[in-house]
């Protein structure tokens, strides 16, 4: 296996990590900015008010997504594994 094939491997991992991270992060950020503004405008700050409904906002989007983070998962792994058996036979 040359270097390229695995920089080539590890580019695509960080890129599908990403992928898959990045919808569940825009959830978390989106809920503490609004979050935020609402306890700025209130001046309540408490730690509970931001953290659970960025918690629920997190979880929900994890329910909503979990199908598309799964077959985002499965398709690494079956490009992964024809990579694996390209170059190994």
């Amino acid at each position: 296996m040359s270097t390229m094939i695995v920089i080539s491997a590890a580019r695509e991992m960080l890129v599908v990590v990403l992928t898959i991270v990045t919808p569940f992060l825009l959830a978390a950020i989106v809920c503490s900015i609004v979050i935020g503004l609402l306890q700025a405008g209130s001046r309540i700050n408490d730690l509970t008010l931001s953290f659970v409904p960025r918690f629920a906002a997190v979880l929900l989007t994890i329910y909503f997504a979990a199908s598309w983070v799964f077959g985002e998962m499965i398709g690494y792994i079956e490009r992964s594994a024809m990579i694996v058996r390209t170059f190994s036979g």
